[in-house]
């Protein structure tokens, strides 16, 4: 049995979560769900019993139905049950009972969101219908072209004016008649179809009129359907204790809008430029918990999987286990867990655990490390062990950023820190001009598909850019995605996978994970790889060499530094 619930930004799935997950994925073949998204199981222990949940009218006999049993034998004490999710909506609605109902239920047509976003879209058909009726549009063509016949008759009437200027009979009475003749001429022209062009102006004033009238009124009722949309997401936590989402993100001018809302007005940014991550409260772990506490069960671990196939840019295989995402259910998930006895975060634990970082060579102005797995480069929002505290643990005299190139928590390996302002530069230059040369080591979950005779290599052209939706990942984007290259060689097979070395000619974040994973790269993850990959006893990736020119010797220098596995 689990002796503390799961944290779940960092974990290894539970025996018990293993096996619900497999249960769930025999559902989701036995409904032909071939629709790639994110899956959950909470295994808990029941308190009350199937007809005093039914009986407290919060669920319906379906879904009380869906809590299933799981087979479990052995010494453990039952039952045992779990709980199942998926993220966002399955096959474009919430009406799978087996899973478990949404936080909010705005699909539901008797639902106020449903008919008041049906007026809205109401709105918006209406604006359009009249942008494109057939008298708007005769009228818009015949007053440009009225405009226009009479802006031609002008110019037409000045150019005759302007000819006649230098004209022989200038000073005499008949010059003076032709001139006033063609005065009035430009008159008569500024007045053509003065009287239909007023009347077509009248009546696009009235349809402009009517226009602002409506989007007005759409906007006021997207804004107050927006306002009671948040509202209704409301959690609980594990005391009984119940909090509005607007109130977990703490600010009350932040809004949040569901990922699959298509009103065109409906907009996730909120006053001031603050947003609450689209899709808040509809990822699988607070749908769970939910639920959970609702049906007064005891939640004991709780795991998310991918099923289905991967959307282009997001690299994850069937069956894989994800950690919960940090932009959307961090802050949710830190107030519903409270009550819970969780497991510790891993990443602030690491102090007990980290080795030691080792000075491999240093002078007066830098110093090159190693750094262990577990470590931070810079420090982040919270105590966790990062090489700027230790570097100035190490060096108290020294000064500027110190930090010039970063690696991955979860990678090891060589890394340079400067002592000076003036060497930190220098280094960040060479960097940008791509004159340092870095060499990696990682082991990959499989073989190589076409290497598996032996040694090889190649070269991966990936652009990379941020998953704004699912962060710190990083996706290949080859639209918006920044340049990424990486030379690779394959070194060989043995037990845990492929070993292959690592040429990095670009730094992006998350550079070599990802070529290694994506479909277009290598679709191999690095063994380890928690997300573009599976859980492991750690990453296998490690910067074993470094190449830099000294910025003061302006020697050339080498470091390396072998793979601890």
């Amino acid at each position: 049995m689990p002796t503390q619930f799961t944290f779940p930004f960092r974990y290894t799935p539970h025996p018990l979560c293993r096996k619900a997950a497999l249960i769930v994925q025999d559902k989701l073949r036995e409904m032909g769900v071939r629709e790639g998204k994110m899956y959950g199981v909470l295994v808990c222990r029941i308190q009350n019993t199937k007809n005093e949940i039914e009986n407290s009218g919060e669920f319906s006999a379906e879904t009380v139905d869906g809590l299933e049993s799981l087979p479990l034998g052995g010494d453990i004490e039952g039952p045992i049950y779990f709980l199942a999710a998926y993220s966002g909506q399955l096959k474009g609605s919430y009406n799978h009972p087996w899973f478990v109902p949404p936080v909010v239920d705005y699909l539901d047509p008797e639902s106020h969101f449903q008919k008041e976003q049906a007026e809205i879209m109401a709105l918006s058909e209406e604006m359009e219908t009249l942008r494109n009726s057939e008298e708007v549009r005769a009228t818009r063509a015949a007053l440009e072209l009225m405009k226009s016949e009479r802006q031609q008759a002008i110019d037409e009437a000045k150019r005759v004016y302007e000819a006649s200027r230098n004209n022989a009979l200038r000073g005499n009475a008949d010059y003076i008649r032709m001139r006033q003749h063609q005065k009035a001429d430009i008159q008569r022209a500024k007045h053509l179809h003065a009287g239909e062009i007023a009347q077509a102006e009248g009546l696009m004033a009235n349809y402009h009129f009517r226009h602002r009238q409506l989007y007005a009124e759409r906007k006021q009722r997207s804004e107050a359907l927006q306002q009671w949309l948040f509202d209704q997401f409301e959690f609980l936590n594990a005391r009984g204790e119940r909090k509005r989402l607007i109130e977990i993100f703490n600010n009350d001018s932040l809004r949040v809008i569901p990922s699959n809302v298509k009103t065109p007005s409906l907009q996730g940014r909120a006053g001031g430029g603050s947003l609450i991550p689209s899709g808040a409260g509809e990822c699988c772990a607070p749908k769970l918990l939910q639920t959970a506490y609702k049906l007064g069960l005891q939640p004991l671990a709780m795991a998310e999987f991918w099923w289905g196939p991967s959307t282009p840019g997001h690299y994850k295989e069937p069956g894989a286990f994800f950690p919960a995402c940090h932009s959307k259910c961090r802050p949710i998930l830190t107030y519903m867990l409270q009550g819970l006895n969780v497991e510790p975060d891993p990443a602030l634990h690491y102090e007990q655990t980290l080795k030691p970082v080792r000075v491999v060579w240093e002078d007066e102005h830098l110093a090159v490390i190693e750094k262990p797995e577990g470590w931070c480069s810079i420090p982040g929002k919270s105590d966790q062990a990062n090489l700027f505290d230790e570097a100035l643990r190490l060096w108290p005299a020294i000064e500027g950023s110190v930090i010039v190139h970063r690696l991955d928590q979860d990678t090891s390996g060589i890394m340079v820190i400067a002592k000076s302002a003036y060497v930190h530069r220098a280094l960040s230059q060479q960097f940008e001009r791509r004159e340092i040369k870095k060499q990696y080591v990682a082991i990959l979950e499989c073989r190589l598909p076409s290497l598996t005779g032996g040694v090889g290599g190649g070269s991966l052209s990936l652009p990379l850019a941020p998953n704004l939706e699912d962060m710190p990942r990083q996706r290949v984007d080859w639209e918006h995605g920044k340049e990424a290259v990486t030379l690779y060689e394959v070194i060989g097979q043995e037990e845990k996978g492929t070993r292959v070395r690592f040429y990095p000619q670009t730094g992006r974040t998350h550079q070599l994970r990802v070529h290694a994973a994506a479909k277009e790269g290598l679709n191999a993850p690095i063994v380890g790889d928690r997300l573009y990959g599976h859980v492991a006893d750690r990453l296998y990736l490690h910067a074993e060499a470094l190449d830099f020119t000294h910025p003061v010797t302006h020697e050339r220098m080498h470091f390396e530094a072998p793979a601890p596995f």
